[in-house]
């Protein structure tokens, strides 16, 4: 079973490359809303890969707090851990650039702040539990779930996703599997003061160090995953992206859901790259997330 520790978020997508300048308006036709949150993403994305999902996390009292919610169950995810909160849920505007795909995003937290590494209870915390988790919530609280996890004889997995706070010696010795884009490995290799300019070396040196898989995804250029043994490239699908939201998360999602299945490490990056690629040629995050036998469809099909 897979436990999702992390952030629900309501996104709104604008499709619009450039922002209006200061004390300026800019109009356009229309816009998309739909939930979103890197554990929400994440969460659903196991769900669609196949596994059992159990999501903690907070939501505000509000309509948007109980679309989210509603639509957490609605995807399959036990969702008897999130807790309401008299205060926002989580917001994140969206500007994608409708030439390539990419994205800039300004989220307020909301009620995520509130989420606290207590909503999980130890009955649910065994050596069959795949604890997954992000960069979104407080780096105190989700360092105290991961060593819970740990001493329970689970598996602990992070997408250090968005960096913007410091992971401790501790946190990094206590996962299994830590997942970055290339500028979330810069930000922790900084850290440690070590040699980010090669992707290869720096995968090989946070496993070496920290004694954890470290996968780097390249986006196009697909993933480098270090292991105790072995170093290996993994291709991305040759696609035409449209929207890049979403494709770390279904790529993390996957990963879990293979690692919960026993898969091994090459085969769980292999299934999650090609969920990675497929979300990047549809609109969302969420929306975009593939199901198991899309997935499988291509596997059979497609040699990456």
């Amino acid at each position: 079973m897979i436990i999702v520790f992390g952030s629900n978020v309501l996104d709104l997508f604008f499709q619009q490359a450039d922002l209006p300048p200061k004390d300026k308006a800019l109009f356009i036709d229309n816009h998309v809303e739909a939930p979103g949150g890197k554990g929400a993403n994440q969460a659903i994305a196991a769900a669609r890969a196949g596994s059992e999902v159990r999501f903690y996390g907070a939501l505000g009292e509000g309509g948007h707090g109980r679309q989210m919610y509603k639509n957490l169950a609605q995807n399959n995810i036990d969702i008897s851990g999130v807790r309401f909160f008299d205060m926002p849920s989580g917001l994140a505007t969206i500007f994608v650039d409708e030439r390539d795909g990419t994205h800039r995003i300004v989220v307020s937290q909301g009620a995520n702040l509130m989420a606290k590494e207590d909503f999980v209870p130890d009955k649910v915390l065994n050596e069959e539990t795949i604890l997954l988790v992000q960069g979104e919530l407080d780096i105190k609280e989700t360092e105290k779930l991961i060593k819970r996890v740990k001493n329970k004889g689970g598996k602990t997995v992070m997408n250090f996703a968005p960096a913007i706070q410091s992971l401790s010696e501790d946190l990094l010795h206590n996962l299994d599997v830590i997942i970055l884009n290339e500028y979330e490995a810069e930000a922790v290799g900084n850290q440690y003061s070590m040699d980010v300019s090669d992707k290869n070396m720096l995968a090989q040196e946070l496993n070496k160090r920290f004694e954890l898989t470290t996968i780097i995804t390249l986006g196009p250029r697909g993933a480098i995953t270090a292991t105790k043994n072995k170093l290996f490239e993994t291709p991305a699908l040759s696609i035409k992206a449209i929207d890049t939201v979403g494709a770390g998360d279904a790529f993390t999602g996957y990963i879990c859901a293979a690692l919960d299945r026993k898969e091994t490490i090459e085969n769980a990056v292999y299934e999650a790259n090609i969920a990675g690629s497929i979300t990047c040629t549809k609109i969302g995050a969420q929306t975009a997330l593939p199901y198991k036998e899309d997935v499988m469809e291509i596997k059979k099909s497609a040699k990456i």
